[in-house]
């Protein structure tokens, strides 16, 4: 199936959106001009409290709430300024990088390692090896792209070869290493000069980070209404892999706007619904909570014409390709627990595991269906890279 990238402006909100050859919105983002995004920020931060009891230490970075660290990552750290290189200590001072937001009471959490991240391959501090996409399955090309990294490994970091590098050229991934490699240096050698507090690496934009983990091989065009983000984008594609320059196509049409064009307005609208409706008339309800979310299947109004065994299977398989395609689009994270309709024949129960499992690795993010509880649910997690959307929603009507 092929896809376009939509990225609309609409009332000063950017809305960067992968919808499939029939206009279904795949995956969403909303941000603002001056988006306050704080992953993958680097602060030169202060320690202000060290508890054992915790394993945590909490770090002032300048924002509102101290940012949490665990100790587990103590031996990692690049220190600024520090009375004893041994342990972390109150007053010192170190670069960190925010690895989650803050939420609730909770300020953000942040880590010693460094990452940072291109198109095709993450520089990461504090682990000197090659990592490869658990999405690369060829072993050839997992044989080729290791080959190709394990050369620019120091014993200051290390490289994660993206899902994005799969057949990619080897000039344009060693272009990147190497603008990696030099944004690093000198991100180390500003710091040994800013001051405690100070944010010595903000990042791309929020738009230009949708348009770099999205997968280009099944990506036809990439529609943009706005010349500035245009240009962008332009620059940016230029700078990772100019073979796609030709799919890059600016949007003039003064009559119908490109948000409106593609429905976005109702379509996100559905996608904060708490009922989903099946093509065969069964339904999901999907609760997303503090601790995890909650994910119910009703046979509803579907009947089927064999047994119930049969109906109930039938339900059930639909509804893991449409969970799968709700979680992706909802940005939903963490723990998912899923109450499908109760099924007799292992072979169903097994068949439906293993349809989840396929649909779920079409999921840009790691998804894992861990299996099935004593309670009769499919636990499975997913990794939270940005906040769900309705919160994004919730973000915007606030600001």
């Amino acid at each position: 199936m092929s896809y376009k990238l939509v990225i609309a402006k609409d009332n000063n909100k950017v809305y960067s959106a992968l919808v499939d050859n029939k206009k279904r919105l795949i995956e969403l983002g909303i941000s603002k001009d001056n988006s306050n995004e704080l992953i993958g920020r680097i602060y030169i931060g202060k320690v202000v409290n060290v508890i054992k009891s915790m394993n945590a230490a909490f770090i002032n970075i300048g924002l509102d709430k101290n940012a949490y660290m665990s100790l587990d990552t103590v031996s990692d750290i690049h220190y600024t300024k520090s009375n004893n290189k041994d342990k972390l200590c109150n007053g010192d001072e170190i670069i960190v990088q925010v690895i989650k937001e803050a939420h609730g009471t909770k300020g953000c959490v942040v880590s010693p390692y460094i990452s940072l991240t291109g198109r095709y391959v993450v520089l990461t501090t504090g682990k000197n090896f090659v990592g490869l996409s658990s999405k690369i399955n060829d072993n050839y090309e997992k044989e080729r792209l290791k080959n190709i990294m394990e050369k620019y490994v120091t014993d200051s970091y290390g490289f994660i070869v993206r899902t994005n590098a799969y057949k990619i050229n080897e000039s344009l991934i060693h272009n990147e290493v190497e603008h990696l490699k030099s944004m690093y240096m000198n991100l180390m050698n500003v710091a040994e000069y800013r001051m405690c507090y100070t944010e010595i690496y903000k990042g791309i934009s929020s738009v230009l980070k949708f348009v770099r983990d999205m997968y280009d091989s099944n990506i036809e065009e990439y529609i943009i209404d706005d010349k500035e983000i245009y240009e962008q984008v332009l620059g940016y594609i230029q700078n990772t892999n100019p073979d796609l320059i030709r799919k890059i196509k600016l949007y003039t049409d003064k009559n119908l706007s490109l948000f409106n064009l593609f429905g976005l307005e109702s379509k996100i609208k559905k996608a904060l619904n708490e009922k989903v409706w099946l093509k065969s008339g069964g339904s999901l309800v999907i609760q997303p909570t503090e601790a995890l979310v909650s994910i119910d299947v009703n046979t509803a109004k579907f009947t089927g014409k064999k047994n119930l065994e049969d109906t109930i299977f039938k339900t059930n398989i639909e509804a893991a390709k449409e969970i799968a395609h709700q979680i992706r689009l909802r940005n939903l994270a963490g723990i998912i627990i899923v109450d499908f309709i109760d099924m007799k024949d292992k072979e169903h129960i097994n068949e439906l595991l293993k349809e989840l499992t396929y649909y779920v690795r079409k999921d840009r993010n790691k998804v894992f269906v861990m299996g099935i509880t004593k309670l009769g649910l499919v636990e499975m997690t997913r990794k939270k890279t940005s906040i769900p959307l309705y919160q994004q929603i919730d973000n915007q009507k606030k600001s």
